[in-house]
């Protein structure tokens, strides 16, 4: 009987609740991970759901070059998944019991089995898959604080956008996420790694009220996936400063980030994001 009385109070995950863990794992969900002020000042972390397990999770972590001292510590991730035709945003509570390098680089965490997860959403950028009729241009430069983006080496381009080569997968306020097929890479020799700089240009062929239709950002690689099957490239970039032309000599006005949304895009792709589930009853 005491026995049965510890079993309640440790009740495993609920099924729905370890569902919509499956689910995340399965579709490959972005999770926005947050400590508490206390443990780190870093900004921007994220992770993907690697495994689910009877009592631990595994969560591979991005944006972290070094172990650190989070064994123990607290974290709540915030995510959301594909139901149907609509999106669910979701949360849960866990604390950090491992945390370990992989065979090929990256770290991970094991964490452990929360107790539940919720329906939450973490008030950030929206996240959209961009119709390229809407995206009149996209240039991608290796590295950042060019003088003259002229001189700089060229990554991607508008042309390899087009048709089966290169393609955004998502684009938000905070950053966008890139696909590179293995073809591009091995004839352009792109080998992105995490903490990568780039430099990213987008104009936009609709024109509205307070966004400009020429961004340029700042970014940082923060999430590199090399697909085991395909060998293709998925590159998550996190944009860490933005700029537009000044209206008096044309030239670039730079300005920091603050809490991974640039107001320059946030109304755009709320724009796009709210044109995309009434008239396509999808999001990405």
């Amino acid at each position: 009987m005491i026995l049965d009385l510890f079993k309640r109070k440790d009740a495993p995950l609920d099924s729905v609740s370890r569902e919509v863990l499956n689910q995340a794992a399965l579709q490959r969900a972005k999770m926005d991970l947050v400590f508490d002020a206390q443990v780190t000042s870093l900004k921007g972390l994220s992770c993907a759901l690697n495994t689910v397990g009877k009592a631990s999770l595994t969560l591979e972590v991005y944006g972290l070059e070094k172990p650190g001292a989070f064994t123990g510590k607290e974290l709540t991730c915030y995510f959301r998944i594909r139901e149907g035709k609509s999106v669910g945003f979701f949360g849960f509570n866990t604390r950090v019991e491992k945390v370990y390098t992989g065979k090929n680089g990256g770290l991970f965490f094991v964490a452990a089995l929360p107790r539940r997860v919720d329906r939450s959403q973490r008030r950030r950028s929206l996240r959209v898959h961009p119709d390229m009729a809407w995206v009149g241009d996209v240039v991608i430069w290796s590295g950042a604080g060019h003088e003259d983006l002229e001189l700089a080496p060229i990554v991607a381009e508008f042309k390899d956008f087009r048709g089966k080569n290169c393609r955004v997968e998502n684009l938000s306020a905070g950053g966008m996420g890139i696909h590179f097929p293995r073809s591009f890479c091995r004839a352009t020799g792109l080998c992105p790694l995490l903490g990568n700089a780039y430099t990213v240009q987008l104009f936009f062929t609709q024109e509205m009220r307070n966004q400009p239709q020429t961004l340029w950002f700042e970014a940082k690689a923060v999430r590199v996936v090399d697909d085991p099957i395909s060998r293709d490239q998925s590159l998550g970039l996190e944009f860490t400063r933005v700029a537009s032309r000044r209206g008096e000599d044309g030239g670039l006005v730079w300005r920091l980030i603050e809490d991974n949304v640039a107001d320059e895009l946030m109304e755009r792709v709320f724009a796009w994001h709210t044109y995309l589930l009434r008239e396509r009853g999808q999001v990405e």
